[in-house]
Order: structure tokens, then C-alpha cells, then sequence
């Protein structure tokens, strides 16, 4: 929505313009949506009066509050206001578009608290989710392998539910009664790593494995497309902000600029289901002091299990 009405405006912008461009966001009280001659987006609360919160600027978001500023409208006329500015210092349209999904969920999910209290506290966990992008592993194959199991799924809210927050969690699904490890490759083998305690859990719980094999395929879909299919069929607002945020977590706040398409192979034997307990394991004596064991195991050619076809989450 956020990234839509954007692109709107940039089409739009008039020559010349001394002023932020924008124009009110149907739907939500008070905000508005411009952007400068550099095609910088803002986001602007309306204020009543200014309550003396400071202003925040961080690596990527700036926050001013109680600032005059003109609005430039789609008519030619100009609106004269008292504002708290959100802000993004970067151009890149991908990171745009992530940026306003990010303040769509927080600010237009109905209910929003748009204090400016309340602004300073969303930023500061949106701020905080760009500066953890970057340490992350961006592996855009295992996140559209994560995201077909998903999309898959007889319940997409119980999915997301249990989806892991961590790309370095031990399993990537987890839920009272199950968990899930998702393995996917571009081999032509299903040949995984993993670890000894994925395979012979401490915990007394039922282990899943999913093994995808994958085709790069020009005709195929973009980990982002999977991406907003999802987020658009999620009918809990809270569960689609868990989504989201999960994702670029595991993918990079760059996954809308990854343009590798990716295909499950059309006989529809891409997807194996096996049970943990089933796999064969190195054997490691009690006490002996060998840890951390991680190991190949190729998967080709072994039973799947008789539940497999079975949705997890049904």
C-alpha cells in the first residue's frame, strides 16, 4: 500500500518542487506520505501540540517531532503544518519499499497508536531490525524453501506461528507437538548438513525433515514474490508483522532486489518428508568428549515417510 502510493508520488513529482510532495493515506487519521526532490520518503504524523520528545537519528531512520513543514499537494496547493517527520536516508527502492512495508505494519494496523511516544518506541524496533540485517546470513535459497512449506500449508497463520525467528535456530519450524528442519539445494541429489542433535534431539519430540530440491528456472519465482503471496493471504495482522519481519531477517533487507527465480520440479517429487529417528547418524559413545558433531547425509534413494504427504500444519 505504503510502497504503491510512493511510487505515485515519485511519478508525479512536479519540476521544481521546494517542498515535500505528498498526499494523505486514505484509511488512517492524520498521516501523510511525501517525499523530496532526492525521492526520500516521509512518513508525517499530524500533532496537536508538541510534547517535548526529542528528536532520534539513527544509521538509517530519522525522527523529528513538532517540526513545521509545507506539503506540496497533487493540486498545486500547499498545506502548512506541525509534524513529526519519519525519515530514511537511502534511495535504493528496494530498501524503500521495505522500509514503508515496515511502517505500514506499525503505524496503519488498525489501532495504531500514532503518539509521538509511541512513533520514537516503532522506530526504535524498526532501527534496530536494519541494523540486525546486516549480520545476517542471506541465503535466498533456504528462505524459498522455508517459504514453500509455508505457502503449502493447510494454515498459514500456524505456519508463521511457528516459523523460527533465528536463521541459526536448530530447527526451523517448532510447535508443541513437532518440529520441522527444512533442507533445501540446487544439487540434483538431496544431500544435507546437519547437525548431530537435529537428528537425535535431547527433547522428547517428533522431528521432521523436509527436503527440497530446487531448479533455477527464468520461469520460476523470486523468494519476494513467495513473499508477498504469503503476506497477502495472512488474515491476522499480527501474524502478517511477525512474517515480514521474519523474513528479512533471514533473507536481507535486500530481498526484493534478488531477481533469481527459483521452481520445485513439475512431477511434483521435489518435496520428501522424513522422520528424524529414521536417518542414520554417527554413532558417538557415551562419554566420549566429541561435541558439535555435523556431518553430509545424502537422502537419495531413502524411504520418505508414510506421513510425509500429510500438511504439518492442518
Amino acid at each position: 500500500m505504503l510502497f504503491e502510493a510512493y511510487q505515485e508520488l515519485a511519478r508525479r513529482f512536479p519540476d521544481a518542487c521546494q517542498h515535500l510532495f505528498g498526499s494523505k493515506i486514505d484509511g488512517a487519521h492524520g498521516l501523510w506520505l511525501s517525499l523530496d526532490a532526492q525521492g526520500q520518503p516521509y512518513l508525517l504524523f499530524e500533532m496537536a501540540e508538541d510534547d517535548g520528545q526529542p528528536d532520534l537519528k539513527l544509521k538509517a531512520v530519522e525522527v523529528r517531532f513538532a517540526c513545521p513543514c509545507d506539503i506540496q499537494l497533487q493540486d498545486g496547493s500547499a498545506l502548512t503544518g506541525t509534524y513529526t517527520l519519519v525519515s530514511l536516508a537511502n534511495d535504493d527502492p528496494d530498501i524503500i519499499r521495505v522500509f514503508l512495508r515496515l511502517l505500514e505494519e506499525a503505524f496503519l494496523a488498525p489501532g495504531a497508536d500514532h503518539s509521538a511516544e509511541a512513533v520514537r518506541d516503532q522506530i526504535l524496533v524498526i532501527a534496530d531490525i536494519f541494523t540486525r540485517l546486516n549480520d545476517e546470513l542471506n541465503d535466498v535459497v533456504g528462505l524459498w524453501g522455508e517459504l514453500h512449506i509455508i505457502r503449502t500449508a493447510q494454515d498459514l497463520n500456524a505456519a508463521v506461528r511457528a516459523w523460527s525467528s533465528s536463521a541459526h535456530a536448530l530447527y526451523d519450524f517448532v510447535t508443541e507437538h513437532f518440529a520441522l528442519e527444512v533442507k533445501t539445494t540446487l544439487k540434483s541429489s538431496r544431500q544435507h548438513r546437519f547437525s548431530l542433535e537435529q537428528l537425535r534431539p535431547n527433547a522428547d519430540i517428533r522431528v521432521y525433515i523436509a527436503s527440497i530440491l530446487l531448479i533455477e528456472l527464468p520461469g520460476g519465482e523470486m523468494a519476494c514474490e513467495l513473499i508477498d503471496e504469503i503476506y497477502a493471504a495472512l488474515d491476522d495482522p499480527v501474524v502478517r508483522a511477525q512474517f515480514f519481519r521474519q523474513c528479512l531477517r533471514k533473507g536481507g533487507a535486500d530481498i526484493y532486489g534478488s531477481d533469481t527465480r527459483f521452481a520445485t520440479y513439475p512431477d511434483g517429487e521435489s518435496v520428501a518428508m522424513f522422520q528424524a529417528g529414521d536417518l542414520p547418524v554417527p554413532v558417538i559413545a557415551f562419554g566420549d568428549p566429541i561435541a558439535e558433531v555435523r556431518f553430509s547425509l545424502d537422502l537419495t534413494g531413502m524411504s520418505a515417510s508414510p506421513d510425509g504427504s500429510v500438511s504439518l500444519f492442518g
